[in-house]
């Protein structure tokens, strides 16, 4: 029997390793492979027959090359620390790739987390090693992704003059680069900061649209956005910058991290400028004082060179050859054979002018690029004898011209990562570039576009308007911009788009290229029109409706009201703004005014009661005003609109109404049964203050027919049936029901009456009811038995209910969840959102599970009271409690304290008593308020024949006004914000009084909760 049992232990240990979902092995010290996960299997393409008895190099053998690598970087260095040292080895970051089994056998590129593990044997040798090999390919290609965009983008910020950020999104932390001081002028202080420090240094009017456009890309998955807004600087003024960002992705797609680059445009031209200027210096400076002249001899071939020699190559006299040998020695073996061959064509060949570029050696073991220019003279007899030319250095010259190309490179870039139409042109605007965006669009290549072929897709009507001003912008050189429909390829339609052209200058103010943007403005332009088109109807609709109409601009200001305002205020346009505050009544005006303000800064809807003047008559009429604000696509204020409808006649009459009301419910107030209003309809509208006191119910929650609910059961279709009939037929209405108390839950036996109130023709109006408590005279200890008997056949079916739930389901989940398990391990899902649904159906498989296992939970309490009781140390119930919840308390960095030395120890069933701790504790945390550190407190004392365990939070707190009734009632939630069944209260109640004890709760909201719990003093 116990070889069956330790085989069934075996084969359980191998089916749970195998389906564990990380990347496992277990080796022998011989590192022999003894078991493997399904989850390795899966990763490294292979089998359990080609791996299990193997040594596991011989199975995946080092792929780099010898030499190549450090040994700690190997695949086996983790494993044999492991075993040398026996203690747990990881190497961060392995390289060893995966051949594939499909597809030709072809070699999958992979980055490796590896871990070994020790296990020791009882004389502390190695028995087993347990490895895992975590696949982070992913993620090292991320970060070596994000370390070359980094490092472009430094590149790019050093050439365009800007400053490097990096938004590391899981630290939560914004990084300048050091650019970023002598940008802006800020200190090292400001170089990591907060995000939101940005957020306040963007021009409180461009932060919502450049959010905006972030939070789009970050929704849309985009890889780039880029935006032009105002920053401020130290000194308090705003630079005009142009912002690129780069967004990576986890796995999840979540955004990892932000790189980017801001260009302080407002000093960009100067700076290009003194940089032309500096260039043409130092080309300047190298003309007229590093140029080699020289003299060659053709029959000897002696040469003799000027000091330019010297200086320029760094050569003393004595290192001069003075034949040709001192120019052709020197020549770099790359351009040897052409250089020679050129100049000697050019010799024998009758020429006389000779030029080429080539590297010469200097002093120093150095190559300079050269310009070299030379030219021949001949004899009478037309033999060559003599060459003189100038060498002059270009090795400056072709670094600037390899930076100019990287530097074009660059901004063409950047123009293709836009989000506009991009294009560049010449002086005379002919354009020599697009970017993909507008090839996208047109449908055209460059061949078809040209210089001037853009006009194949502008707009006809367009056109014209669209040539003259670029003619205008070209002549004059100044700034071109207009809006023009361009034509879509791919619908065929045409959309608006502002276009935008900038011209670029040398440092003599020379125009040398323009640079030019198309910006879709499709969605605005139709906005405006729609706009204007809503503008018309509105000023149709104001004039033509009874009330006053007007509107008003964001900031609060009047702009419009219609004839109604002038007809009864008899005040002019003067009234506009706020000149309309004189016609409002002395009571009310301040505060219209605050009400106002207050409405224009937060955009709440105004309504308000306020008496108008007419201002000739002085008299005054009551007007409800009402207002609302109108959004614009970036959730600002656009507009304000309202009106004020003149209810002078329903105000009096409504006050008349009210002193009334005032006089029935005092005298309704003031009788012993519980007192209600209905509407002609049945529609209950009022009740007094001892129906709600009886019910538990607010005002609000028993208009209607919700009275209907609280009837019993076996009264409440006989009850209602009489009340139609009474509302059918307007006779007296009378009736004996019983209603549910909202405290107890228990039913009273109620009379319950009503008449009718009739107007002048005999309809009625209003009903009017009461309710007499005659619970005395209905028996009321056989009604309390039998209620007895049928709660407790309720609790026994709910017991069976539960058992049924904890035990008969339990099973059949957990092979659902085995099921499902093995299901993602063998299929292949193609969905990309196949991670989220796994997750989703993991998630309620784990609610169904904890639903369960509350259940039982309540069966536990049924029989708690007959557990064995025994004296619990309470200090260390709290350390086992805690060790439960510790990743809990880690999360929350919550502190418990705990005084127990009133009474250190109680008598309780541990099991019983660890439940309160857990459920007390867990809540407390929880239910935690974020504005502060949670802290719980657990202290004993003394009390009578009690034990009074406190148990203390700086919490949420419960609303006791709203919930004290139903503290303790099962699946009874008061936070909903986390998770949780609702149960823990009910048990920690069950557990105590079923053992004798009771509970106090004192709490306030924001403040926490202070749980009393008495426990009977026994004895084991």
């Amino acid at each position: 029997m116990e070889n069956t049992s330790a085989l069934q232990d075996k084969l359980n240990f191998e089916h749970l390793f195998q389906a564990l979902p990380g990347q496992y092995i277990i080796l022998s010290p011989e590192l022999e492979v003894l078991a493997v996960s399904d989850a390795y299997l899966k990763a490294t393409h292979s089998s359990r027959a080609m791996l299990v008895g193997r040594h596991i190099m011989d199975v995946f053998p080092d792929t780099a090359a010898p030499g190549t690598r450090k040994p700690e970087e190997s695949p086996e260095y983790s494993m044999l620390y492991a075993l040398k040292y026996k203690k747990d080895h990881s190497s961060p970051a392995v390289r060893y790739d995966i051949h594939h089994p499909e597809g030709g056998g072809h070699i999958e590129q992979h980055y490796w987390h590896l871990t070994s593990k020790p296990i020791l044997n009882e004389t502390g040798e190695v028995a087993y090693i347990i490895h895992e090999a975590r696949d982070i390919t992913e993620q090292y290609l991320m970060e070596q992704q994000a370390k070359s965009a980094q490092e472009s983008l430094q590149r790019m910020a050093k050439v365009a003059g800007g400053a490097v950020w990096e938004y590391d999104v899981p630290r939560n932390k914004l990084i300048w680069s050091e650019s970023y001081k002598d940008l802006f002028g800020y200190k090292d202080s400001s170089l990591e900061v907060d995000p939101t420090t940005w957020d306040e240094l963007v021009h409180p009017n461009d932060l919502p649209l450049i959010r905006h456009n972030i939070d789009v890309a970050v929704r849309s998955k985009a890889k780039t956005w880029m935006g032009e807004y105002r920053y401020r600087k130290a000194d308090g003024t705003y630079a005009d910058v142009i912002d690129h960002g780069y967004i990576l992705y986890d796995s999840l797609k979540m955004p990892m991290r932000m790189f980017g680059t801001m260009v302080d445009v407002t000093w960009q031209k100067d700076y290009e400028r003194e940089l032309q200027e500096s260039q043409k210096r130092f080309e300047l400076v190298a003309m007229t004082t590093n140029d080699v002249i020289w003299d060659w001899n053709l029959l000897d071939d002696t040469i003799w060179w000027n000091e330019g020699f010297k200086t320029l190559f760094g050569y003393k006299e004595e290192d001069i050859e003075p034949t040709v040998i001192s120019w052709t020695g020197r020549l770099h073996p790359d351009d040897m054979q052409r250089v020679k061959g050129s100049i000697y064509q050019v010799i024998n060949g009758g020429d006389t002018s000779w030029e080429c570029e080539y590297q010469f050696r200097c002093a120093d073991g150095s190559y300079k690029i050269v310009h070299d220019s030379g030219h021949v003279i001949h004899n009478n007899e037309g033999t060559p004898v003599r060459m003189l030319g100038a060498m002059r250095d270009i090795t400056e010259n072709r670094k600037y011209e390899l930076q100019l190309e990287d530097n074009l490179a660059m901004a063409r870039q950047i123009l293709e990562s836009l989000p506009h139409l991009a294009w560049t042109a010449t002086p005379d605007g002919a354009v020599n570039y697009y970017n993909q965006n507008w090839y996208d669009y047109t449908g055209l290549s460059f061949a078809e576009l040209g210089a001037w072929g853009w006009a194949k897709s502008i707009h006809p009507d367009d056109y014209p308007a669209t040539l003259k001003l670029w003619e205008e912008a070209i002549a004059t050189g100044k700034d071109y911009m207009a809006e023009n429909r361009w034509r879509s390829m791919s619908t065929g339609k045409y959309r608006w788009f502002l276009a935008r052209s900038l011209p670029i200058r040398d440092s003599n103010g020379h125009l040398t290229m323009w640079v030019g943007t198309l910006t879709d403005i499709e969605d605005h332009k139709q906005a405006q029109l729609a706009l204007q088109e809503s503008k018309d109807k509105f000023r149709f609709l104001a004039e033509s409706i009874p009330q006053m109409v007007w509107s008003a601009n964001p900031d609060g200001h009047i702009d419009y009201t219609n004839h109604r305002w002038y007809e009864y205020s008899k005040m002019d346009e003067e009234s506009l703004g706020f000149g309309w505050a004189p016609a409002i009544h002395p009571n009310e005006r301040q505060l219209l005014i605050d009400t106002w303000m207050r409405c224009v800064q937060t955009g709440e809807k105004l309504e308000m009661e306020v008496r108008f003047q007419d201002t000739e008559a002085k008299t005054y009429r009551w007007f409800l005003l009402l207002a609302e604000p109108m959004y614009g696509n970036g959730g600002e204020i656009m507009k304000w609109f309202g009106t004020a409808t003149d209810i002078h006649e329903q105000k009096l009459l409504r006050e008349q109404l009210e002193e009334s009301e005032k006089q029935f419910r005092f005298l309704a107030e003031s009788i012993p049964q519980m007192v209600w209003t209905t509407r002609p309809d049945g529609y209950h509208d009022y009740f007094n203050q001892r129906w709600m006191d009886y019910t538990g119910l607010t005002m609000e929650e028993s208009m209607g027919m919700v009275w209907s609910k609280l009837v019993h059961p076996d009264d409440r279709e006989r009850s209602k049936t009489r009340w139609l009939h009474s509302l059918e037929t307007g006779v007296f209405y009378e009736v004996e029901y019983r209603f549910r108390n909202g405290h107890d839950g228990t039913y009273r036996w109620f009379l319950g009456q009503a008449i009718p109130m009739r107007d002048s023709e005999g309809n009625i109006v209003k009903w009017f009811g009461t309710c007499t408590d005659i619970e005395d005279h209905k028996k009321a200890e056989e009604e309390l038995v039998e209620k007895n008997l049928e709660l407790e056949r309720i609790n026994q079916d709910l017991d069976s209910f539960v058992y049924t739930a904890s035990h008969d389901l339990k099973l059949p989940i957990i092979n659902m969840a085995g099921i499902f398990e093995e299901l993602i391990q063998s299929a292949d899902f193609k969905d990309p959102d196949a991670p989220k649904m796994v997750a989703m159906f993991n998630k309620s498989l784990e609610q169904i599970h904890g639903t369960i296992h509350d259940l039982g939970e309540v069966v536990k309490v049924q029989k708690a009271k007959s557990k064995e009781q025994e004296l619990v140390n309470l200090e260390e119930l709290t350390e086992n409690v805690k060790l439960s919840i510790q990743d809990m308390l880690k999360h929350s960095n919550a502190t418990i304290i705990t005084n127990f030395e009133a009474a250190p120890e109680l008598a309780f069933s541990r099991s019983s008593l660890r439940s309160i701790f857990y459920n007390l504790i867990s809540n407390a945390i929880k239910y935690r308020s974020h504005e502060r550190q949670p802290e719980i407190h657990l202290s004993t004392e003394v009390k009578g024949d009690f034990v009074e365990l406190k148990v203390q939070d700086n919490g949420l707190g419960i609303d006791m006004n709203k919930h004290q009734s139903k503290l303790f009632q099962m699946f009874k939630r008061f936070h909903n914000h986390v998770n949780g069944s609702g149960l823990g209260l009910y048990i920690v109640n069950r557990l105590i009084t079923n053992n004798g004890g009771y509970i106090n709760i004192e709490s306030t909201l924001n403040e926490g909760t202070t749980f009393y719990l008495y426990f009977k003093k026994k004895k084991v």
